[in-house]
C-alpha cells in the first residue's frame, strides 16, 4: 500500500496520547497480569517507596513498590542491596507520564541464589584486585594542577561527552580536549576501551596529554559491564597517565573508577577535577595579589618602623660612644700631657726647688742645732779644759814632742821643755831633775 492508497482511505479518529496510554497500561494488564518474576536488583533507590529495576543480564525492566507495601517484605526488617536475586510478584502497568512501562511490585522475599551472577563476578573481581593492591592509595597517581591537554575516552555521540565538552569550556575555553570514541557497551566494548586507554597512554607524552578521562552515563549492571573487566583494570593500573573514571551515577561503582587514580561521580565532576577554573584562578589571583600588597606594604610598614627604631638606637648609641670615647680621649691627653718631657721636667724643677728648700731648711736646721750643741759643748769644755785651768794660775809642761810632764821622772838632763802659761809658752832646758 503507497501513501496514496492510505490517504484515500477513509482515516480512523485520532486519540490522544493519554487515551492510547490507556488502552497500553489495559493489554498488559488483560494479558499478563499479576506475575512473579525473578532477578537482580539494580541501582535501588529505597526512601519511602522503594524504586529499582529488576535484571538477568539479558533485560531489565523498573519496578516500584509502594510504601503500604514495603512493610510486608519478608523477612521482616529485611532490604535488598545492589545484586541481590529477588523474587518479586505484582502487575505490569504502563505509566503514562513518562511513558514507561513498570512492575508495581506488591510483594518480595530473596530469591533461593540471592545474588546474580553478574553481581557474583563483579564481586570476585573486586577482592582479586583489592588482594593485589590495585586498589591501594599508594598506587595513585597525583592529577595534574594545570594539564596541556586531556583525552577523553567514551562515546562520541553520547551526553556524557557533551557533559565533559561544555564543563570545559566553561572553566578554561583553551583547554584542548582529544575525544577518542569508543563503544561504551556490548560485547565490543571492553576490548575497545583497553585498546583506547593504551594507545592514549603510549601516546600521551607526544601530543602533551597530561589526564585521560574514561566516562560514560548511567545504565544497569550489564550495561556498565564494560568497566569491569579484566583487560580495562589492567590496562587503567599498568597506564603512566593519570586516569579520572566517571562511570554511570554516583550509586554506581564500576572496578575501574576503584583501580583509576581518581574516581568522578559524573561525566560533568570528571571535568570539573582536572580542568581549572579560569574564574576561581583569577578570584585566587586578585586574592593573592591584594594579600601581597598588604603584606607588602605591613612589611614596608613594619620595615620602616623598624628602621626609626633602629635609626635612633643607632644615634643614641654613636652619641653614647662619641661621648666615651672623647672622655677616652681627653683621659689619654692628660695622660700623654702629663709624661710629656716639659711637663715632666717642669714637675721634677718644682720637685727638686721644693726638695732644695726642704733640704736647706733641714741643712739650716742641723747647722743650727749643732752649732748650739758645739757651743754648749765647747763651753763645758772650756769650762774643764787646761785653759781654764791655766787662767787660774796653773801652768803645763810639755816635751818636745807635745806630751805632757806629770813626773819629774818623765825628762832628762839637758832636756828641753815648754811650759804653758795662760798668756804664753816659756821654753827651759833641764840641769837637775829632783
Amino acid at each position: 500500500m503507497n501513501m496514496d492508497q492510505f490517504e484515500a482511505q477513509s482515516p480512523p479518529t485520532p486519540i490522544t496520547v493519554r487515551d492510547l496510554s490507556k488502552k497500553i497500561h489495559a493489554v498488559l494488564d488483560a494479558r499478563v497480569g499479576r506475575i512473579d518474576v525473578v532477578g537482580q536488583v539494580n541501582k535501588p533507590i529505597f526512601k519511602h517507596h522503594w524504586y529499582f529495576s529488576l535484571t538477568d543480564g539479558d533485560a531489565s525492566i523498573d519496578c516500584a513498590m509502594w510504601a503500604s507495601n514495603v512493610s510486608g517484605v519478608q523477612p521482616v526488617g529485611w532490604k535488598p542491596k545492589q545484586g541481590d536475586q529477588v523474587i518479586i510478584r505484582g502487575t505490569i502497568g504502563h505509566y503514562a507520564k513518562y511513558g514507561k512501562t513498570q512492575i508495581y511490585v506488591e510483594r518480595m522475599k530473596p530469591a533461593a541464589e540471592e545474588k546474580g551472577e553478574l553481581q557474583k563476578k563483579y564481586e570476585a573481581l573486586l577482592q582479586e584486585f583489592r588482594e593485589v593492591g590495585w586498589f591501594d592509595e599508594s598506587n595513585k597517581k597525583p592529577l595534574p594542577r594545570f594539564p596541556r591537554r586531556i583525552a577523553v575516552i567514551t562515546s562520541a555521540t553520547s551526553a556524557a561527552v557533551r557533559d565533559v565538552i561544555e564543563t570545559a569550556r566553561q572553566r578554561w575555553p583553551a583547554i584542548p580536549l582529544l575525544i577518542v570514541n569508543v563503544p561504551v557497551q556490548g560485547d565490543a566494548a571492553s576490548p575497545a576501551i583497553t585498546k583506547a586507554i593504551q594507545r592514549v597512554d603510549k601516546a600521551a607524552e607526544a601530543m602533551h596529554i597530561d589526564a585521560i578521562i574514561v566516562t560514560r552515563g548511567g545504565g544497569s549492571l550489564e550495561e556498565l559491564w564494560a568497566f569491569n573487566e579484566r583487560s580495562v583494570a589492567e590496562a587503567t593500573f599498568h597506564a603512566k597517565t593519570p586516569i579520572v573514571a566517571a562511570i554511570g551515577h554516583e550509586s554506581d561503582t564500576s572496578i575501574i573508577e576503584l583501580v583509576a587514580d581518581h574516581r568522578a561521580s559524573t561525566p560533568t565532576q570528571a571535568a570539573m577535577v582536572l580542568v581549572p577554573d579560569a574564574g576561581e584562578l583569577a578570584q585566587m589571583v586578585d586574592h593573592f595579589a591584594s594579600k601581597l600588597h598588604t603584606t607588602t606594604r605591613r612589611v614596608v610598614e613594619l620595615g620602616a618602623s623598624q628602621m626609626s627604631q633602629l635609626s635612633s638606637q643607632l644615634d643614641a648609641t654613636m652619641t653614647k660612644e662619641l661621648h666615651q670615647r672623647m672622655r677616652c680621649i681627653s683621659s689619654l691627653n692628660e695622660a700623654l700631657h702629663a709624661k710629656r718631657p716639659h711637663f715632666v721636667l717642669q714637675k721634677r724643677q718644682e720637685r727638686f726647688i721644693r726638695m732644695d728648700a726642704s733640704l736647706c731648711a733641714a741643712v739650716t736646721r742641723s747647722i743650727s742645732m749643732r752649732k748650739g750643741q758645739l757651743d754648749t759643748l765647747s763651753g763645758r769644755l772650756d769650762a774643764i779644759g787646761p785653759r781654764a785651768v791655766l787662767n787660774r794660775g796653773f801652768s803645763l809642761t810639755q816635751s818636745e814632742d807635745g806630751n805632757v810632764l806629770r813626773s819629774s821622772k818623765d825628762v832628762k838632763d839637758g832636756q828641753e821643755l815648754i811650759t804653758i802659761l795662760a798668756n804664753g809658752t816659756i821654753k827651759s832646758r833641764v840641769e837637775c831633775t829632783s
